[in-house]
């Protein structure tokens, strides 16, 4: 069962006032998802990078498999290991086209570093605009927060990127259906998972995806309890793809962080069928991630928790939580499986 609210808008081009951090505090408490616009990535930039990653994408499985699982640079998720639809091409920063170019070189006869130079572009871009969101989500938390912690706690963050691609071909071939849905002109859409429910491990998610959309967060409500109004049917609720904006999402790290102040919530992407196969289209997206350091220890600072409340967490090592939900079969991509909570979380005593 899907549904769509409006979630909150924040230019992050302004300086952020009274009312837009009030805004900013509940999306990112309630729904751990905010839209962001005026963030200096321009269109023809996104547009020339899908067509692009469309040649790298279009070529033979095996060849791409160069680069899989198996490989010395495992930078390429073939189908069937997040999903039967999902394959992506993982870009590590700082640089990126150093990341980038190892992997073209590998696949492609003729040397071409134009893709390669567009991700250290967006890379470089995007590294800039989370240290914004980042400065203004600390902001959120509380007076003097971000001015005591911002450089101390955060200033050796780094990020990497996913090029994701949802082929319209495996969903036109592929009969795994997870709900139904009644369009306004009574046609029946069916609904495939392109990607599973999980969480992201890193501070903080950026998105960029594509008009098709399919992005979908599970509900407050129902993250606590399954057995919600509406004969316990999973609550999910649709993030719209709008031009001009880019999706921003807190990551598990930074809800520990924050000791819950801050919600890294579930999610997953949804393919309608049959209309993305009508279109012949695959669904594109580009995911950046913010991430602390591998050696960083994460413990909430006292001013954070705040005098009297609980903490939820015990502190751990960032680089061990990554090797626990990678090696955990369940903490993949796949259908929920582990979070911080589940690593790190201090049980209720009874």
């Amino acid at each position: 069962m899907s549904t769509y609210v409006e979630i909150p808008i924040l230019d992050i081009s302004q300086p952020l006032q009274p009312s837009s951090l009030s805004s900013l505090t509940k999306a990112a408490k309630e729904w751990g998802f905010f839209h962001i616009i005026n963030h200096g990535i321009s269109k023809d930039l996104c547009i020339q990078l899908q067509s692009l990653s469309k040649q790298f994408f279009s070529l033979p499985y095996d060849t791409k498999l160069k680069l899989g699982p198996f490989s010395s640079l495992k930078s390429y998720t073939p189908h069937f290991i997040a999903s039967p639809f999902f394959e992506s091409l993982r870009v590590n920063g700082p640089n990126f086209y150093v990341s980038a170019k190892s992997s073209s070189d590998l696949l492609f006869d003729k040397q071409d570093s134009k893709l390669s130079e567009m991700l250290q572009e967006y890379g470089n871009k995007m590294e800039e605009l989370s240290k914004k969101i980042l400065r203004a989500v600390l902001m959120s938390l509380g007076e003097g927060i971000e001015k005591k912690f911002l450089e101390s706690e955060f200033s050796k963050c780094h990020g990497y990127f996913r090029i994701n691609n949802y082929s319209s071909s495996q969903v036109e071939n592929n009969n795994i259906i997870i709900e139904k849905e009644e369009e306004e002109n009574d046609d029946e859409e069916l609904l495939v998972e392109g990607l599973g429910m999980h969480t992201d491990m890193s501070c903080i998610t950026i998105l960029y995806q594509d008009e098709i959309g399919g992005l979908q967060v599970r509900s407050k409500n129902d993250n606590n309890n399954n057995n919600n109004e509406g004969g316990g049917r999973e609550k999910w609720i649709d993030i719209k793809s709008s031009e001009g904006t880019l999706v921003v999402n807190i990551g598990d790290m930074l809800q520990a962080w924050s000791n819950d102040k801050l919600r890294s919530s579930e999610h997953r992407v949804v393919l309608r069928k049959p209309s993305i196969v009508k279109k012949n289209n695959s669904r594109f997206s580009l995911a950046f991630f913010w991430c602390f350091e591998d050696e960083k220890i994460i413990l909430a600072p006292d001013e954070v928790v705040g005098e009297g409340n609980k903490r939820f967490y015990k502190p751990f090592l960032c680089l061990d939580y990554l090797k626990f939900r990678e090696n955990n079969v369940r903490g993949k991509f796949e259908k929920v499986g582990y979070t911080v909570k589940d690593f790190a979380g201090i049980k209720a005593q009874l």
